[in-house]
């Protein structure tokens, strides 16, 4: 049985519990395009999960990246 996108991001949010875990990550491990979504969905249902954003520079330019950390 294939695990939801909701299932796997938050089966990876499990794993790392109270660790920062950055959207990228949540969305090659989920296959979601839309990682934020899910984590939306996540809250929802009565999972708490706490965001961060930061300005961080890779590469010479300042992009913004946005972290996710499950609390249970």
């Amino acid at each position: 049985m294939n695990k939801t996108q909701n299932e796997q991001i938050l089966r990876v949010l499990s794993r790392r519990r109270n660790k920062w875990v950055g959207l990228p990550t949540l969305a090659r491990e989920s296959g979601s395009l839309s990682p934020a979504t899910r984590i939306s969905n996540l809250r929802r249902a009565g999972h708490k999960i706490e965001n961060k954003v930061e300005r961080v520079k890779r590469r010479g330019q300042y992009i913004t990246a946005s972290y996710y950390k499950l609390h249970e």
